[in-house]
């Protein structure tokens, strides 16, 4: 039921019907969608002794006494290993399930470089110990905003950066030689995964023009005059009902 004062801006918008009324044109305006969607993902199927997908890592040629498959859906590293894409969202997530010898030190087994193919440069706040043994595999993460890089350990925040500036885009650095002490025979990683938040445009063709004598629910779209708008309240529209006389009805994206 439609409460006391929306009811009279209604009554208010009847009265304010011209005779075009109910007019509408061809929207070309667009809404943005913001979601949460996987940039970067290798879970390193492939025959043993295949070296790993030159679409994803910079493999600097032949690596293959580096970087190799061990056909069991791993990738075995003996040198650090970076991705080739780079990530230039403000929002994201990399995360990659490692197995490796790991000692605290200033080198990660999941680092990052900015733009200038260095690590960011910032203030540095140490929130716990990464240290583990090489006996089962582990998952590293690192979440970034516009402001803060942080590191996480199977879920534990372990260390957070605050970069002196934006360093985007980002590179992702696997890297068997972090903290000073590792597994004889390397890093081996299962998989990896890079998300980041995207938006996009939704096609305005989604938002169809605004009509009376329609009923509408509660987020539906229409549009009117190149705007699309999000409905309110489910209401069934009337001449002079339309969004730019019934704010109280439309929120206009």
């Amino acid at each position: 039921m439609l409460s006391g004062s929306l009811r009279r801006a209604l009554a208010a918008a009847v009265v304010v019907v011209s005779g075009a009324g109910a007019s509408t044109v061809t929207p070309t305006a667009a809404v943005a969608d913001t979601v949460n969607r996987v940039v970067l993902r290798d879970d390193f199927s492939g025959d043993r002794g295949d070296t790993p997908d030159a679409g994803r890592w910079d493999t600097g040629g032949d690596r293959r006494n580096s970087a190799w498959l061990d056909g069991d859906g791993h990738l075995l590293l003996g040198s650090a290993l970076r991705t080739e894409k780079t990530f230039g969202q403000a929002y994201g997530r990399a995360e990659a399930r490692i197995l490796v010898n790991r000692e605290d030190g200033t080198r990660r087994p999941l680092g990052v470089l900015g733009a200038d193919g260095q690590a960011p440069a910032g203030q540095v706040e140490v929130l716990g110990s990464d240290r583990v043994d090489g006996d089962d595999f582990h998952t590293y993460a690192v979440d970034w905003t516009p402001t803060t890089l942080t590191w996480s350990l199977d879920g534990r925040d372990v260390l957070r950066l605050t970069p002196e500036k934006d360093s985007r885009p980002y590179t992702f650095v696997l890297s068997p030689g972090s903290g000073g002490g590792y597994r004889s025979s390397g890093m081996v990683v299962d998989a990896v995964t890079v998300t980041a938040r995207i938006t996009t445009p939704v096609a305005s063709k989604s938002a169809p023009a605004w009509r009376p004598f329609t009923a509408y629910r509660t987020g539906d779209l229409v549009s009117q005059r190149n705007v699309v708008y999000r409905v309110r309240e489910p209401h069934t529209s009337l001449p002079g009902w339309d969004p730019t006389l019934v704010p109280a009805l439309f929120l206009k994206l």
